[in-house]
C-alpha cells in the first residue's frame, strides 16, 4: 500500500472520534489537499465556514500537533484523489446522492422533536417582529421563511447586507425574535449577530445542521437538521432541504394555530 493511501486510511479510522463539524473539515482536507495547502489556517476556516478553533480541534483529534503539521502530510498525499474522483463518475452516482437525500430526511424526521417546534410557534406568537438571520446559501431560505410569515400575517424580514444585518442585531429587542439559519452554526458573521442577540436579550432561535456549534450555545431553542457535508469539485454541494423542512414545519404550526 502506497504512502498515500496509507495517510488517507489513517485519518479516516480516526473519523469516528470527531463530531459533524469536524468530520466537514476532514472531509474538506482529503477531497482538496492541493487547495487546502495554499491556505492558512484563517483562510481556510472561513472557506468552509467554521472557526479556526473547530479546525485546530480537528487536527489535535487526527493526531497532529496542529494546523501545520496536518498540511505539511496533505502535502505528501496526492495518490488517492483522481483515483476517488474517477470512482464517483458513472451511473452509480445519481443513486449514490439519491441515498444521501434520503438518509438526510429520515435523520431529520427521526431525531425530531414536536415539542421544540411547539415552543418555536410559541416565540413567534409572543413576539412583535421576527427577523431572519442567514448569510450565503442559507439566505434564500430566510428569505423564503420570511415572505410565507409575512403572508401569514407575521411582521417578518430577511436581509442579505452584513452591516445592516449587525445594525438590525443592535437594535432588536427582548420582545422580537430572532432565527438564525446556518448548516455549520459558526459562520464568523452570525457568531458576532448571535453575540449582539444574546447581549440584547432578544429570543434566538437556530436552526442549523451541526451539533455543539458556537452559535447552539447562544441560542435559546435549537431545530437540529440532518445535512451532510458534500463537495464536488470544489464547489459545496451540501444540501440544505432539511434546515427549510423544520423552518416549514414550525410556519405551519403557527399558520394552524392562527386560523382556528
Amino acid at each position: 500500500m502506497s504512502e498515500a493511501n496509507l495517510f488517507f486510511k489513517k485519518l479516516l479510522v480516526k473519523r469516528k472520534e470527531l463530531s459533524t463539524l469536524e468530520s466537514q473539515v476532514l472531509e474538506y482536507m482529503l477531497k482538496y489537499p492541493n487547495k487546502v495547502s495554499g491556505l492558512n489556517i484563517e483562510e481556510f476556516a472561513n472557506t468552509i465556514y467554521v472557526s479556526t478553533a473547530t479546525v485546530s480541534r480537528t487536527c489535535k483529534k487526527l493526531g497532529f500537533k496542529g494546523y501545520q503539521q496536518l498540511k505539511y502530510a496533505l502535502d505528501q498525499y496526492k495518490g488517492t484523489k483522481e483515483e476517488q474522483h474517477q470512482e464517483e463518475k458513472g451511473v452509480g452516482e445519481i443513486a449514490r446522492h439519491v441515498s444521501r437525500f434520503k438518509n438526510e430526511m429520515n435523520q431529520t424526521v427521526n431525531a425530531l422533536n414536536t415539542e421544540n417546534v411547539l415552543n418555536a410557534v410559541e416565540l413567534l406568537n409572543a413576539s412583535q417582529l421576527v427577523e431572519f438571520f442567514g448569510v450565503g446559501a442559507s439566505f434564500p431560505f430566510c428569505s423564503e421563511a420570511a415572505r410565507k410569515l409575512t403572508f401569514a400575517g407575521k411582521i417578518a424580514s430577511a436581509r442579505n447586507d452584513w452591516d445592516e444585518l449587525r445594525a438590525v442585531a443592535n437594535h432588536l429587542k427582548p420582545t422580537d425574535v430572532a432565527i438564525l439559519i446556518s448548516h455549520s452554526g459558526e459562520t464568523l458573521h452570525l457568531i458576532e449577530y448571535a453575540t449582539i442577540l444574546k447581549q440584547r436579550h432578544v429570543p434566538l432561535i437556530l436552526i442549523t445542521g451541526t451539533q455543539g456549534s458556537q452559535i447552539e450555545f447562544l441560542a435559546d431553542l435549537t431545530l437540529m437538521a440532518y445535512s451532510e457535508s458534500h463537495y464536488y469539485d470544489e464547489i459545496d454541494m451540501s444540501s440544505r432541504f432539511t434546515l427549510n423542512l423544520l423552518m416549514d414545519l414550525v410556519i405551519i404550526e403557527y399558520i394552524k394555530q392562527h386560523t382556528k
